[in-house]
C-alpha cells in the first residue's frame, strides 16, 4: 500500500478520526451522559419526595386544626366532668345557684357529696376512682336539702340543671304547707355529679413524631 497515495490519505485520516471519535465517547461524552442520567434519576427520585412530603404537611395541617377543636371539646368536658371531686367548686357552685334563686347560703342547709366510684360497692367497699388516663366515668352522689319558697326552689332546681358542672338530678321532696308563693318549704333534693380523668393532651411533637 503507498501510503503517500490520496486514497491511503484518506483511510488513515478516516481511521483517525473514527479512533477520535471512540475516544472522546469513551473519556467525555460516555461519562459525562453516564452522569446525566444519574442526575435525571436524582431528579425524579426529588420529586417523588417532595410530593410526599407535601401529603404529610396536607395530613400534619389537617390533625392541627383537629387537635385543636379536639381541645375546646376536652376543655368543655373538663368543666362537666372534672378530674377530681373539687369539693370546693362543688360548694361554691351550688351556693351560687342558691343565691341566685333567691334561696341564699343560709337556705342550704345539706350538702353532702359521697366520694366518687366506678361501679356499686361491694360489701359496704366502694370501687377505686378511675385511673388517669382510661377515660372513665366515676360517679358520686350529691344531697342537697334546702329551705325557701315554692317559686325560689323551682329557680334552684332550674339553676341546678344548668350548673356548669354536670348534674343529673334523681329525686326531689317537697315538704311544706301554706300557699305555694308565699310558704315555706324543705326539699330535699338527689343527684349524681360525675369525674372524669383528663386525656393526655398530644403535642404538636406528638403528632409529628406519630406521622413520622
Amino acid at each position: 500500500m503507498d501510503l503517500g497515495s490520496p486514497t491511503t490519505s484518506k483511510v488513515v485520516g478516516t481511521l483517525c478520526l473514527l479512533a477520535l471519535v471512540a475516544l472522546g465517547w469513551t473519556f467525555v461524552v460516555g461519562p459525562e451522559t453516564s452522569a446525566l442520567s444519574d442526575t435525571r434519576v436524582q431528579v425524579d427520585s426529588t420529586r417523588e419526595q417532595n410530593t410526599l412530603l407535601l401529603q404529610q404537611l396536607g395530613q400534619l395541617q389537617q390533625q392541627k386544626t383537629e387537635l385543636r377543636r379536639t381541645r375546646v371539646v376536652a376543655a368543655e368536658l373538663a368543666t362537666k366532668f372534672p378530674p377530681t371531686a373539687d369539693q370546693p367548686g362543688l360548694f361554691e357552685q351550688v351556693t351560687a345557684a342558691a343565691v341566685d334563686a333567691g334561696i341564699g347560703p343560709q337556705g342550704v342547709t345539706t350538702l353532702a357529696p359521697t366520694p366518687p366510684v366506678i361501679g356499686a360497692g361491694t360489701d359496704g367497699v366502694t370501687a377505686d376512682p378511675p385511673a388517669a388516663g382510661t377515660g372513665t366515668l366515676a360517679t358520686q352522689d350529691v344531697s342537697v336539702s334546702v329551705t325557701g319558697t315554692y317559686d325560689q326552689t323551682q329557680r334552684l332546681l332550674e339553676n341546678l340543671e344548668h350548673l356548669a358542672r354536670a348534674y343529673l338530678i334523681t329525686s326531689v321532696d317537697l315538704a311544706g304547707s301554706g300557699d305555694d308563693s308565699t310558704g315555706t318549704f324543705t326539699t330535699s333534693i338527689t343527684g349524681r355529679m360525675f369525674v372524669m380523668p383528663p386525656v393526655a393532651d398530644p403535642s404538636d411533637d406528638d403528632v409529628t413524631t406519630a406521622q413520622q
